[in-house]
């Protein structure tokens, strides 16, 4: 699997984060010359957990367009219609958990960039399955109505053979990133699978009923709220940075030293290769990292970008008033 480790996503035994602990991701040179290049983002969302057979039949019958597309399961057999797809929905309710609240299947969305050649994305979806879902049950359908071709697969959570359910966490779903990833660059589409922090991103992506309703003009309710809370601030006199702000920046400050660091190491190892081409190109990925170690963008959370939209505003109309009274105190004289 080139970069990445010959695990399964599936690792039950793996040790986990803690919570209240920050994630870390240590990222290979490739990552990081492919975040320094600015080469797209892989795309993985999981959307919900449906629950049942009405849950589970409901996401199927959604990602197949009401059995208009045909679903492609894990051993290559292609669903199609309603009532294939509830026939399926049987089998795996056999082990559907009685609770109200189980998670009996997962709904998880990859995506590419505009312009992708949708058999690429297939075969990567399908790649990514293989690879992260061994011993589970799943099925895909790939969706062409949007600039940017994208996967909705649904994964059965409980296993064939561990019979164990899988709880995906914030690491895993990294690890789902990667592996996306490298199963697109298998396929021509060149895609990085590295950490916000890593490319000096602060704020996390907006969910997509907020950009609906920034595209309709309406300020969603978390927006409103998060204006409100800075103006609370301001109104004491509070421009202190949080606790999560300065560990944001310490963290930049470490991803621009690793930067460095790889710079430096990949330098000293340009020096020794007696191939000249080889050795030209490490000279120029060098010279890349260490760029961007310096261009970086410094990342803001949301009450910091607030901030600072609400202190150019407040600057704004300061000038302003000061040119009022400079024309009103020209034309008094």
């Amino acid at each position: 699997m080139g970069e990445m480790d010959e695990k399964p996503f599936l690792d039950f035994h793996r040790m986990r984060t803690v919570k209240g602990q920050p994630f870390h991701i240590n990222l290979s040179r490739a990552e990081r010359l492919r975040a320094a290049r600015g080469v797209h983002q892989a795309i993985v969302k999981v959307r919900s957990f449906p629950h049942g057979i009405k849950g589970v039949g409901k996401a199927m019958s959604y990602i197949s367009r009401k059995g208009t597309l045909p679903l492609e399961k894990d051993t290559g057999e292609l669903i199609k219609g309603l009532e294939e797809q509830r026939e399926l929905i049987r089998d795996w309710s056999v082990d559907f958990d009685k609770r109200k609240d189980s998670r009996d299947g997962a709904h998880i969305i990859f995506s590419m960039p505009p312009g992708s050649d949708s058999e690429a994305l297939r075969k990567a979806v399908r790649a990514t399955g293989a690879r992260a879902f061994p011993d589970n049950e799943w099925v895909f359908a790939i969706h062409q109505d949007k600039k940017h071709p994208h996967a909705h697969m649904i994964v059965k959570m409980r296993g064939r053979e561990q019979q164990l359910k899988f709880d995906p966490r914030k690491a895993d779903l990294h690890w789902l990133r990667e592996i996306f990833a490298e199963a697109a660059r298998e396929q021509g589409v060149e895609l990085a699978a590295s950490s916000r922090a890593a490319r000096g991103v602060g704020r996390k992506g907006i969910r997509q009923a907020v950009y609906q309703l920034r595209q309709k003009g309406i300020r969603a309710k978390v927006v409103k709220q998060t204006v409100q809370e800075v103006i609370e601030e301001l109104k004491k006199g509070d421009w202190k940075e949080k606790p999560w702000e300065k560990a944001m920046k310490e963290r930049n400050k470490l991803e621009r030293e690793a930067y460095r660091q790889e710079a430096t190491a990949l330098r000293q190892a340009a020096d020794k290769q007696m191939d000249e081409k080889e050795r030209e190109q490490m000279w120029k990925d060098a010279r890349l990292l260490e760029s961007f170690s310096q261009s970086m963008p410094t990342p803001k959370t949301k009450r910091q970008a607030v901030k600072e939209w609400m202190w150019q505003e407040i600057q704004k109309k300061r000038r302003e008033k000061n040119r009022a009274k400079e024309r009103d105190n020209g034309l008094e004289r």
